[in-house]
């Protein structure tokens, strides 16, 4: 059988394959899955839907419940009300809510803007739906978002720009300035902004998680995309959303019941006893932790700028004369600790050789004992060019 031509584009993901070699024992600072269990009224609630025969389909716009506490979360968030009757979609998990958008906005062929370095599943989400995707780079060591940079690839079929804040990988929070810039691009050209926020409860220093939800002038023309697999450290669960306008929750709506047909009726039972109480507050729980390793991998040569939202950083390898894939690999077969290369999330081999990410959110023991064996590593092994 001669596979379609969209699923020949779509390249396996690389960090799919890490999540494999991390069950070898391997101690993981690659893949953010946090050590933690839900909160134990979720679980029960879960546990009790299960029980009650709840086996059935749920409204395939999601759970009333849910979509209430969601739009109770938005508004702890944004501080803006949102309609849970109109404007939101339960979905299986933030990769089905950014397929749902671009399927909803996109027809094959129109261009979908995406920030460079990126998070790995977009480019192959953004070919499934059809459409074509171009890069606006970001540039080391701000990685910050400029006009110039996404004026150079605009063209007339430019259709939607998927935003991604806090960034993953680098850790950058889009600030005022850069938003406001984006979202005028937008207006300008009739272009939708996706914005995947699953990390908006984990944002360091002070700083404020800003988004396109917010402002009044941008609602007709964005779609956020939410998980609260995140925000409640389950990511197995696979509950995301999205929230738009009531005329494109519509369609979405539409396009959801065509491609999952709902999300799983127990888990949402699950997710409707949620408080407010019990959503992440990645900033008490992850701040420390951010600030040790990035001490820790500062320490041993990388070049580190520290993550500003997310549970990534991303450390440059060149100063220690290691290209990022020869690293990591011998990183995992020598020292057995995983970290991410910066493969995935760059279209050339010259920009993702010079980066890894790691992760804060596996634990501070298994974290400690990582950067023991990385120092070990790197004071036995010299680089390959030596």
């Amino acid at each position: 059988m001669k596979p379609s031509l969209r699923a020949q584009a779509v390249a396996p993901m690389e960090l799919a394959g890490l999540q494999r070699l991390a069950g070898s024992g391997a101690l993981d600072i690659a893949l953010g899955i946090p050590p933690g269990d839900p909160p134990a009224a979720v679980v029960e609630a879960a546990v009790s839907a299960l029980r009650q025969g709840r086996h059935q389909y749920a409204d395939a716009a999601g759970l009333p419940e849910l979509r209430a506490v969601i739009a109770e979360d938005a508004l702890r968030t944004h501080g803006v009300v949102v309609d849970a009757d109109t404007e939101i979609t339960v979905t299986v998990g933030a990769t089905e809510a950014l397929l749902t958008a671009l399927l909803t906005v996109t027809d094959p062929g129109d261009e979908v803007l995406l920030l460079e370095p990126y998070f790995e599943l977009y480019p192959g989400v953004v070919e499934l739906s059809g459409a074509v995707p171009r890069f606006v780079r970001l540039e080391a060591p701000d990685w910050r978002l400029t006009e110039e940079a996404v004026t150079r690839v605009l063209s007339p079929r430019t259709r939607a720009v998927v935003l991604n804040t806090p960034h993953n990988p680098t850790g950058r929070v889009v600030d005022a300035q850069e938003l406001d810039l984006l979202m005028n691009v937008c207006q300008e050209h009739g272009i939708v902004c996706i914005t995947d926020e699953v990390y908006d409860c984990t944002v360091f220093d002070g700083r404020r998680h800003l988004s396109p939800l917010a402002m009044p002038s941008a609602r007709s023309n964005s779609v956020i995309v939410g998980s609260l697999s995140k925000k409640l450290q389950m990511t197995g669960w696979r509950i995301g959303y999205c929230i738009a306008d009531p005329e494109t929750t519509a369609v979405l709506r539409r396009i959801h019941q065509h491609t999952t047909v709902g999300t799983n009726h127990p888990l949402q039972s699950g997710a409707s006893a949620l408080k407010a109480s019990d959503v992440l507050d990645g900033q008490l729980l992850f701040q420390e932790r951010r600030d040790e390793l990035v001490a820790g991998l500062s320490s041993l040569g990388f070049t580190v700028r520290p993550p500003e939202g997310g549970w990534f950083v991303f450390a440059g390898t060149e100063a220690l004369g290691w290209p990022a894939r020869a690293l990591s690999r011998r990183l995992a077969e020598s020292a057995g600790v995983l970290v991410a290369p910066g493969s995935p999330f760059f279209r050339r081999p010259e920009d993702s050789d010079r980066w890894i990410r790691t992760t804060f959110v596996r634990g501070a023991e298994p974290m400690r004992e990582a950067l023991d064996r990385m120092a070990e590593f790197l004071s036995a092994e010299p680089p390959p060019s030596t």
